[in-house]
C-alpha cells in the first residue's frame, strides 16, 4: 500500500463526485491515495497487518458517513487534519479495546505498543511527506527517459554504486551523476509546489 496511482488535489470537483453520480470512481481515486499512510500510521502504532487493513477500513467509513458534513472551503491541510484525528481515534480505540482484553487474560499486551508512537502528528506528518514523495517520483518518472529514471532509482534510491549502475544502463558514471541531480532538482520543484498548494489552499 505505498504506492498512490495519482494524488487527488482533494478539489471541488472531487468532493462533489464523492458525493454525487460519480461517487464510487472518485472513492475508488480517494482510496488509492488516503488509504497508504492511514495503512503506515496505523502501523507505526503497533498494530498487526491485519489490523491496520481493519483501520483503513474503519477510517474509510466514517470519512464516507461524515463527507457531508465536512466544509471543503477552508484548505487542505484541514482535510488532513481531519483524516488524522479520525485515523488517531481508531487506532487509541483498538489499543484500548487490546489492553482491555489482555486485563482479562483473554491475550497478552505488550505495553510498549500503546506508547510506540507519542507523537501522532509527528508520525502522520512523516507518512504524509512519504506520500507526497511517492507521488512526486510517480510525475518524474513521466518526464525522463525509462534508462534515466531507471538509473535515478538504482543509484538515488536502491543505493548502487554509480559505476555499476553505469555499466547496467549502458552510460557513463558522470551521466549516472548528472541525471540524479536533474531529477532529484525536478522532485524537490513538485515538493515545493505541492506544500505551496497546501499551504494556500484550493482557489487561491
Amino acid at each position: 500500500m505505498l504506492r498512490p496511482r495519482s494524488f487527488p488535489d482533494t478539489r471541488p470537483s472531487m468532493f462533489s463526485a464523492m458525493r454525487g453520480g460519480a461517487r464510487e470512481s472518485a472513492w475508488r481515486e480517494f482510496f488509492a491515495c488516503y488509504a497508504p499512510p492511514v495503512f503506515r500510521f496505523a502501523r507505526k502504532r503497533g498494530m498487526s497487518m491485519e489490523d491496520a487493513e481493519d483501520i483503513v477500513q474503519q477510517v474509510m467509513i466514517a470519512i464516507a458517513n461524515h463527507i457531508g458534513d465536512f466544509r471543503y472551503d477552508r484548505d487542505h491541510g484541514r482535510f488532513r487534519s481531519w483524516i488524522q484525528t479520525i485515523a488517531a481515534n481508531k487506532v487509541r480505540d483498538r489499543l484500548r479495546g487490546v489492553q482491555r482484553d489482555a486485563e482479562h487474560g483473554k491475550l497478552p499486551f505488550d505495553e510498549a505498543r500503546d506508547g510506540a508512537v507519542a507523537d501522532d502528528h509527528a508520525t502522520w506528518t512523516e507518512e504524509w511527506m512519504l506520500q507526497d514523495t511517492l507521488w512526486c517520483l510517480e510525475q518524474v518518472r513521466s518526464e525522463f527517459a525509462p534508462h534515466r529514471y531507471e538509473a535515478f532509482r538504482l543509484y538515488a534510491i536502491e543505493g548502487e554504486p554509480a559505476s555499476a549502475v553505469a555499466e547496467k544502463l549502458g552510460m557513463t558514471p558522470g551521466h549516472v551523476y548528472v541525471t540524479r541531480s536533474q531529477i532529484a532538482r525536478r522532485v524537490r520543484e513538485l515538493m515545493k509546489e505541492l506544500n505551496e498548494k497546501t499551504a494556500k489552499g484550493p482557489g487561491s
